[in-house]
């Protein structure tokens, strides 16, 4: 037996551990806005609010986050800009004439007091008036001095009212052109249609004056005519009134609405492309552009932070708080999703509903707080609810209609590991995969893919397979190529596979094959490689590693292993059935760097080198240099062959 060196994986290592000092509960953590998670973006957006040229921002967002609410956190911290709205004053003088005068939101309330005292008393202060005004209108006094109570209605009218001026900010959804740009709507009356400034209908470009507009991208590239609207807005700083009926001529003719905001376009990197590929001055006219990461790095901000943030989503949602152990869980839960031991998610639609599940399942059980066993009980029935596919995937290993040998030793067979994503189902999950590789060493040098020749494999999986194929050129390089032949199949494999994390499996198997060493089926590899041998990170580390798990329990094999790259382990967030399997024994996990350390552990042998006598490599090298002697040297049945033709030449002779 070779002296193993690889030290496993211990499982304390098996689950991040986050540090947070000498807090524990969630009390005794500070609520952190939304905008406090991205503190690299609060500068730049401070410099596009306050200067005034800039209009247009970009943003890149994604899927749970309430970035509305993050901006408005952001424009809280900095200097308030007032609000605007417009007001239009029909000349009841002058059949269809209207015009338009810019005041404080924060005024409407008074000005329309201004105007009521006008109409009853005819006089007013003009203090009060210019103080509602954003400049001064010479023409406005006579305009309103025109008013009455019976043409008010229909002469005077505030776009936008002061209910809307605490926040600033207008979150566009569900955009055409009427709810965007308004609409200069018609009045059918008398036999012909007419209008009045009672039918003008403000847009949210109007209600925004002033203030912000946030827009997704989506919206626009589905309808493109509102986003050529909007940037010649933005340039102008001005919008024309159009009517939904073109058909329909009306009489009244206002004034072009001024048109004072900043936006904010939100997409994925997707969306923005584009929208950039559609239009070349896109990319010239945005003035900045931030980026909200989905996730939230422990390594660059303090755990607080983020911890205060969820403190924030309970008490948004009146949910019941975390208790010191339920904490611990859900950190845990946020970093697997992530798969990245140092990041916690930011999909909050995601976080709340966990957590508004969670709260309800203590309130039924009379709880205070939520704990780690309310978590896990609802995590529970949420994975019973979705492992339809699972249960089929069992199953097959009971009944035996898939061979999966977990015990035992073989020739060119080795377990691999594989994530399975099925449409329409929203979480993926762990499976074994036997693979086999059958093959000699009297060929033309090439390696078969089945699953490549049956189309069944996509472009990663296929650059792998080339791979392959340059580590045997490079371990195994001579004057002339290695002259191997082999077939290499993922076994009772149906659907279509793709990626490039069986690579390492693969080539031990094509090796054991070559060199004759069986596979200790106890085992099973993930990682991908490089031509020089370097096994490097792959993705679903903890749905294969549980997914190995379940099947060796059907198969009641407790006396198991993996072999995973090292560069994975701080993907690691292993469930309490997989720690307790380390802490038992019945599980050993490999961190490995090189395929020579997996040759290793699979195949009882070193890799060694081409020279080094009884390894791995001067076995297949040893093999290959008799095949070619063989080739070299004429076979007993050529010798004799050439003799019956000697005896034949002569005869004719």
């Amino acid at each position: 037996m070779i002296a193993l060196l690889i030290e496993k994986i211990v499982a304390n290592k098996l689950v991040p551990v986050f540090d947070m000092g000498s807090r524990c509960k969630l009390h005794e953590f500070d609520t952190v806005q939304r905008d406090q998670l991205c503190p690299q973006n609060n500068k730049l957006f401070a410099l596009f609010h306050q200067t005034s040229s800039a209009k247009l921002l970009v943003a890149t967002d994604f899927e749970g986050f309430e970035h509305t609410k993050s901006f408005s956190d952001m424009l809280s911290t900095l200097p308030s800009k007032r609000a605007k709205s417009i007001c239009y004053v029909e000349d009841v003088t002058k059949v269809g004439s209207a015009h338009a005068f810019e005041i404080w939101r924060d005024k409407a309330p008074l000005f329309k007091q201004l105007i009521e005292q006008i109409i009853t008393t005819g006089e007013f202060s003009k203090d009060a008036l210019n103080s509602c005004t954003i400049q001064p209108y010479s023409n406005l006094v006579p305009l309103l001095l025109n008013l009455n109570e019976f043409n008010v209605d229909q002469s005077f009218k505030i776009l936008c009212d002061s209910k809307t001026a605490e926040t600033n900010i207008i979150d566009a959804t569900n955009l055409s052109q009427t709810v965007l740009f308004g609409n200069l709507d018609t009045l059918y009356k008398n036999g012909s249609y007419s209008s009045n400034v009672a039918q003008l209908i403000p847009g949210l470009i109007h209600q925004a004056h002033g203030g912000y507009i946030l827009i997704k991208i989506d919206e626009l590239i589905n309808n493109p005519e509102l986003w050529y609207q909007l940037k010649a807005v933005i340039k102008q700083g001005s919008l024309a009134w159009r009517s939904s009926n073109q058909t329909v001529q009306t009489e009244l003719k206002p004034d072009v609405a001024p048109i004072d905001i900043k936006v904010v376009l939100l997409g994925d990197r997707l969306a923005i492309s584009q929208l950039a590929d559609g239009d070349r001055e896109f990319s010239s006219m945005t003035n900045s552009f931030i980026d909200f990461p989905s996730e939230f790095n422990i390594t660059e901000q303090a755990i607080t932070n983020y911890i205060g943030y969820i403190k924030l989503l309970l008490s948004e949602s009146s949910l019941l708080p975390l208790s010191a152990c339920g904490l611990t869980r859900l950190l845990q839960l946020s970093s697997r999703w992530c798969e990245h031991n140092n990041y916690l998610s930011l999909n909050e639609t995601k976080l709340t509903t966990l957590l508004s599940y969670c709260h309800q399942v203590a309130s039924n059980n009379n709880l205070e707080s939520i704990d780690q066993e309310t978590l896990n009980t609802v995590l529970s029935l949420q994975h019973e609810a979705l492992n339809g596919y699972i249960r089929l995937s069992n199953e097959g290993i009971v009944e035996k209609q898939i061979i999966l040998e977990t015990d035992g030793e073989k020739i060119g067979q080795i377990n691999g590991l594989s994530v399975l994503e099925m449409d329409g189902h929203p979480e993926s999950f762990g499976e074994p995969i036997r693979i086999t590789a059958t093959g000699h060493l009297n060929g033309d040098g090439d390696i078969s893919d089945v699953e490549r020749k049956a189309e069944l494999a996509g472009n990663i999986h296929a650059k792998s397979m080339m791979i392959i194929q340059g580590f045997f050129t490079h371990t195994f390089a001579k004057p002339l190529p290695l002259p191997i032949s082999a077939n290499l199949v993922f076994e009772q494999s149906y659907g279509e596979i793709d990626g490039d994390s069986a690579a390492l499996a693969g080539t031990c198997a094509l090796l054991s094959v070559l060199a004759q060493k069986p596979i200790a089926q106890n085992l099973a590899v993930t990682g991908a490689i490089d031509q020089f041998g370097n096994v490097l990170a792959v993705g679903g580390i903890n749905e294969k590693l549980e997914g190995f798990q379940r099947i060796c329990e059907l198969n009641g094999q407790t006396n198991i292993g993996v072999l995973i790259p090292a560069a994975n382990m701080v993907n690691l967030n292993l469930s309490d059935k997989l720690i307790d399997a380390v802490n038992n024994d019945q599980l050993a996990i490999y961190p490995i760097t090189h395929i020579d350390e997996a040759i290793e552990l699979l195949m009882d042998i070193k890799a060694g080198s081409l020279d080094e006598e009884n390894s791995l490599y001067n076995i297949i090298r040893l093999l290959a240099e008799e095949d070619d002697e063989l080739e070299g040297n004429d076979s007993v049945f050529v010798n004799k062959l050439k003799q019956l033709y000697a005896r034949i030449t002569y005869k004719q002779g």
